[in-house]
């Protein structure tokens, strides 16, 4: 995440309160107009007719109130939250464990064990095959109890994507990265599965109704991909995916398609999104986009500015409406990020209709290179900031589709970034990691703002107040 900066061209602060004053009034509509001096085609304009947004419901945590005062380590919460470190770099987080908590954690994911209490993965973002992944166990009453490795020897290994089947699946960010499923209990090996790509793996969602794996590449001319499993793939038994048998597959974002890139104006509505088999799957997508314009072809897929985290959300059935231009109810929402233009994406798996619902337009200061995206059990959209500005705090967000953000967690920490927010099964905790956070307690404390980090990581936890849980 840390490794890739990416700039597209910049908006005047005069425009940028013209699109914030629009958009957040209700204007967007307004700005149809604007298309055509965009230069979109007369296949979008078409596109656009009877374009609207999808119906998604507010978890609770829109209703948050202001922040309070920040703790020893820098981080402020909400009135009635509270925040601990559960484990800090170089440290056994538990009594008894023999593994010291990596260094630079990053994407992470909760699972439920079976005799209580649940585990968190966290990725470990070193790069030249001093990565990894690994495991923090909780008991049922929250306590800290064990700690473990389940992946190392792997390189910048960033996000991910949890499976309907329990496993992790951990993604190498480099030109040549792999996905590797991980078991996060400990009792299987890590296996790489080369056929979901070979590129800057960011973060994986599942579909596991339609067999289908959707994937981030961080990458400033990147794509969306998804990978689709061919039925053979599927155990019947026991309902997972080999993901080892399919076609991986790039979005073209219609009237965008073969390396076009949607202005924000442009892609506020939902447009329809047709896929593109990946040329040469099993070579460098990097690579292979610029042999193909060397060589004057087309590139497949609508331009992906920097893809970052990735969540599969399925909707509740009473929540499920047809959108516009849609034909049946949206179930799934692939919810997925891009820095290298401060978007959130929304795309419904049925209907094949992609809109933005957020962007700079929805929070003051801007964010600073959107992150790692996850979901709460009742619907709440939580993202997280990579920050390059110097001299303010990072934020973790809860966005509200289509209206202002509101501020979760705010994090002190010069030259971090929060990344690994994952909610416990039962939504009342929410885990993430400041990636160069304090080593120790409080060890920020006198970092100038503009030095590189104030150490090599530390996790917390967040617990949600009950009136800020769903039913």
């Amino acid at each position: 995440m840390f490794a890739n900066r990416h700039s597209v061209h910049p908006v005047s602060p005069a425009r940028r309160r013209l699109l914030r004053s629009l958009f957040l009034s209700g204007g967007a509509l307004a700005l149809s107009p604007l298309l055509k001096a965009c230069g979109s085609s007369t296949t979008l304009a078409g596109a656009l007719k009877g374009a609207g947004q999808l119906n998604i419901p507010v978890g609770p945590l829109a209703g948050i109130g202001p922040l309070g005062a920040p703790d020893a380590d820098g981080v402020a919460v909400p009135e009635g939250f509270t925040v601990r470190a559960v484990a800090r770099t170089g440290t056994p987080p538990a009594v008894g464990s023999t593994y010291a908590w990596h260094t630079f954690p990053d994407g992470g994911a909760t699972y439920a064990r079976p005799e209580g209490g649940w585990v968190y993965t966290s990725n470990s973002e070193v790069p030249g095959g001093a990565g990894g992944c690994g495991a923090l166990v909780f008991d049922a009453d929250g306590s800290v109890v064990d700690a473990y490795s389940i992946l190392s020897n792997t390189s910048s290994n960033c996000a991910g994507g949890r499976t309907p089947w329990n496993t992790w699946l951990s993604c190498e960010e480099d030109a040549s990265g792999q996905v590797w499923e991980t078991d996060p209990f400990g009792a299987v090996g890590a296996v790489p599965k080369p056929a979901l790509g070979l590129f800057a793996h960011e973060a994986a969602g599942v579909d596991l109704r339609n067999r289908v794996v959707y994937l981030t590449e961080d990458e400033g001319n990147g794509r969306l991909y998804r990978w689709v499993a061919d039925a053979g793939d599927l155990a019947a038994a026991d309902g997972r995916l080999a993901l080892e048998a399919g076609t991986l597959q790039v979005m073209n974002v219609m009237g965008f398609e073969d390396g076009g890139y949607p202005a924000i104006e442009q892609i506020r509505e939902l447009l329809p999104v047709s896929w593109a088999d990946a040329v040469s799957p099993d070579q460098p997508q990097a690579d292979v986009r610029s042999g193909l314009s060397a060589a004057g072809k087309p590139v497949p897929g609508t331009q992906i500015k920097g893809g970052e985290g990735i969540w599969f959300y399925e909707l509740p059935a009473a929540a499920a409406t047809v959108p516009p231009g849609g034909l049946q109810p949206t179930r799934g929402i692939v919810f997925f990020s891009s820095k290298g233009d401060n978007r959130i994406y929304a795309l419904d798996v049925e209907n094949q209709l992609i809109e933005v619902i957020f962007d700079n337009a929805q929070i003051e200061p801007d964010f600073d290179d959107v992150d790692n995206v996850t979901v709460s059990p009742w619907g709440d959209v939580i993202v997280v900031e990579d920050l390059t500005v110097v001299g303010r705090a990072i934020r973790m967000i809860v966005v509200v589709p289509n209206k202002p953000a509101r501020v979760l967690v705010e994090l002190t920490q010069p030259g971090s970034e929060i990344t690994g927010p994952a909610f416990s099964p039962d939504g009342s905790r929410l885990y993430f990691s400041s990636q160069r956070g304090p080593n120790v307690p409080g060890g920020q404390a006198g970092v100038p703002d503009d030095a590189p980090g104030c150490g090599t990581g530390a996790t917390y936890e967040l617990t949600i107040p009950p009136e800020f849980r769903g039913a």
